[in-house]
């Protein structure tokens, strides 16, 4: 047995927690070479990281190899390419999809379901799809896997999102991509106009950790979409309301018993109230899920999660 420490996918950010969630997608799939994996979370102080457990002796530098190795092998990705953008897709069209690629089922889950449209009867897309504008969200998860082909370049890539530091590189190539750009889920790279020399559209070296980036989104089959009383919902995400609003919240928690991904997907499933360290639950975080500018949302720094009891119940959901 082995236990891999990624020391740079901390706990406390949406984007470390959902890089290690991917990184345990992709390596649980290497039974030949790493056996039964697992994902904990270890305190160091007031910080939790992730550690991988394998029931394969492998070390940490052999590790990377292999997520490069099965990175470099990926192949086409058709649950990417069936549109450039989730949303304001037909019903017909995301079906079509679907039955072309069954082998893809979580992934089309993750999207978005076609029992929760939109008022002109169009898909409407995850939460974890902030994208808005000229952005189009699976147009720049393809364009993810594709800058990951040279193999130099991504056992550099991944080796800082899993290892560390985190170097938050500009880049001088011009698209948004590659200028890395975290697409709402690192709030450290949020662009507030009110402290920029300009306006954050016109900044070109927006700077980010792409291979973590990578790794988070390869994080969504973790995050099936459902509907609620005609609502899509998706996994993982929790509405409070404060007294005046509604809020809306990515939250996560942590826990130090290794858990393989079917354990996580089933406690990812449940309700928050549930999550008590009696079940194994040792912390939890949240992010609200913020709207930048018009269509584009970004998740904001965590907080912790305390629990809060309200006299008066709040009004239904708009």
């Amino acid at each position: 047995m082995s236990e891999i420490k990624l020391r740079a996918l901390g706990a406390g950010t949406p984007l470390g927690f959902l890089a290690a969630l991917g990184a345990l997608r992709h390596t649980s799939q290497m039974t030949e070479q790493l056996g039964d994996v697992r994902l904990r979370w270890e305190r160091k102080g007031s910080a939790w990281s992730a550690v991988l457990v394998t029931s394969h002796e492998v070390d940490e530098q052999s590790l990377l190899s292999l997520v490069v190795e099965r990175v470099q092998n990926l192949g086409p990705r058709p649950e990417l390419a069936w549109a450039d953008q989730i949303k304001k897709n037909s019903p017909e069209k995301f079906r079509d999809a679907i039955a072309q690629n069954a082998d893809r089922a979580d992934w089309f889950a993750a999207f978005g379901t076609e029992l929760a449209l939109s008022k002109e009867n169009s898909l409407k897309s995850t939460d974890l799809d902030m994208t808005g504008g000229q952005q189009k969200f699976l147009s720049k998860l393809r364009d993810a896997s594709t800058a990951l082909s040279a193999p130099e370049e991504t056992r550099a890539l991944l080796g800082e999102a899993l290892f560390g530091p985190w170097q938050y590189r500009p880049s001088k190539k011009a698209s948004e991509l590659e200028n890395s750009h975290s697409l709402g889920l690192d709030p450290s790279t949020i662009l507030q106009g009110a402290f920029t020399a300009e306006e954050p559209a016109g900044i070109k070296d927006k700077r980010g950790v792409r291979g973590a980036i990578w790794l988070a989104f390869e994080s969504m089959p973790f995050f099936p979409c459902a509907v609620s009383n005609g609502r899509l919902r998706t996994t993982g995400f929790t509405e409070e309301y404060d007294g005046h609003n509604w809020k809306h919240y990515f939250e996560w928690g942590v826990w130090e018993a290794p858990l393989t991904t079917t354990a996580i997907q089933t406690l990812l499933q449940q309700s928050r109230d549930e999550w008590t360290r009696q079940r194994g639950i040792s912390e939890r975080f949240r992010s609200e899920r913020v709207n930048l500018n018009k269509d584009y949302y970004s998740l904001a720094p965590a907080e912790l999660v305390v629990a809060e009891h309200t006299e008066a119940p709040p009004p239904a959901l708009p």
